[in-house]
C-alpha cells in the first residue's frame, strides 16, 4: 500500500474494478498502489492529477476532472478484476490490454537496473530480482520441506513450481493482494502455489489434502463448501504450498499407469498448471522445462 515521501502530484495510471464493477485499486505512475480509502484521501490532499473525490448519499469516489485527456480518463484506464487475475501466467495476454501493458512497462523500466542475468526472466521479460525471490521462497522454506515430504514428491521441484509462480505474480503482487478479497465466485487463484479453488476442492474430495479435517469431515460437506471458503485457505502460506504438493502427488498418481512423472520432472511442472488427459508420450511446454531446469537448480541453491 502507499506510503507518501512528499506532496508531488501524480497521474493515475490504472484502476482495478472488484467484482461488482466498482473501482477498488489505483495505481500511481510511481507504481505506488493505493487502496480505495487511500486514493480518496490522496484525491482530497490533491496528490493526484485530474481526479477528484465526490461525495454521494455519505460515500466518497473519484472522478476524472472535465478537463482531462481521454487516456488519463479513470473508466478508460480501469480494468475488471477478472481480466487481471485471468492475464496473470499469460504474457501476451497483458501486452493486448493497453492499460495493463502501460504498467508492464513502466514495471519493466523501474525493475531493470542491474546486470540481466540477476533477474527472473519469464517468457523473455524481466519479472523479478533474483535477491526478491530467493528471500520470498526462504521465507516459507520450513512448509516446503514439510509439504514435500507429507506427500512424497520432489523438494526442490515443489520449490521450483513456486519459484515460478513467485515470478509471474510478482508484478501484480500488491494489486492482486487488495483486490482477492472481492474476487470470489470464480474459479480463480490463489496463494503462494496459485492453486485454482475448483482443483482445491478435487484435492479434498479426493482425499489427498484437507485443511480443516474437522469442519470438511465428509464428501458431501466438502461438496457444498463455497468457493469463497476455499478461497480462504489457499491464500495462506502453509494451506497454499500443501495443496501445491498435493497436486503435483495427484498427478503423480493420475499418470501413473501410463508414464512415471517422478522421472519426467519437466512433465509433471509443466502439468502443475496445464490441464491433459494423461496418455503414453506427454512432451513438456517452456514453462515445464524452465522449472525443471533453471528453477530447480536455483531451489537447491537457496535452500541449502
Amino acid at each position: 500500500m502507499c506510503s507518501y515521501m512528499d506532496k508531488n502530484i501524480v497521474k493515475i495510471i490504472l484502476v482495478a474494478t472488484d467484482a461488482q464493477k466498482r473501482s477498488s485499486v489505483f495505481v500511481d505512475e510511481m507504481l505506488r498502489v493505493y487502496s480505495l480509502q487511500e486514493a480518496i484521501k490522496s484525491a482530497k490532499d490533491g496528490l493526484f492529477k485530474n481526479v477528484y473525490a465526490v461525495s454521494r448519499s455519505g460515500s466518497f469516489y473519484l472522478r476524472t476532472s472535465s478537463n482531462a485527456s481521454k487516456e488519463d480518463n479513470l473508466d478508460y484506464i480501469s480494468i475488471s478484476s477478472y481480466q487481471l487475475f485471468y492475464s496473470l501466467n499469460d504474457l501476451g495476454k497483458i501486452l493486448s490490454v493497453p492499460t495493463l501493458k502501460s504498467y508492464w512497462e513502466k514495471y519493466q523500466q523501474n525493475l531493470f537496473q542491474e546486470e540481466i542475468e540477476n533477474y527472473i526472466i519469464i517468457d523473455g521479460q524481466i519479472s523479478i530480482a533474483k535477491i526478491t525471490a530467493k528471500y520470498k521462497l526462504t521465507e516459507i522454506k520450513d512448509i516446503i520441506f514439510s509439504a514435500a515430504k507429507k506427500f512424497d514428491v520432489d523438494t526442490y521441484l515443489l520449490a521450483g513450481v513456486l519459484i515460478d509462480e513467485i515470478a509471474r505474480l510478482s508484478p501484480f503482487e500488491e494489486i492482486t493482494d487488495l483486490l482477492a478479497g472481492n474476487f470470489i465466485g470464480k474459479n480463480t487463484s490463489g496463494g503462494i502455489a496459485q492453486v485454482k479453488t475448483d482443483v482445491a476442492r478435487n484435492l479434498m474430495l479426493l482425499g489427498y489434502y484437507n485443511p480443516d479435517p474437522e469442519k470438511f469431515l465428509s464428501k458431501e460437506k466438502i461438496k457444498k463448501v463455497s468457493r469463497q471458503q476455499i478461497y480462504s485457505y489457499i491464500k495462506e502460506p502453509k494451506h497454499s504450498i500443501f495443496f501445491g504438493a498435493a497436486h503435483l502427488r495427484s498427478l503423480i498418481d493420475e499418470w501413473l499407469k501410463f508414464i512415471d512423472l517422478n522421472k519426467k520432472p519437466e512433465v509433471l511442472a509443466s502439468l502443475y498448471s496445464l490441464k491433459k488427459n494423461p496418455h503414453i508420450n506427454p512432451q513438456p511446454n517452456d514453462r515445464g522445462l524452465q522449472i525443471a531446469n533453471e528453477f530447480y537448480k536455483l531451489s537447491q541453491d537457496w535452500l541449502k
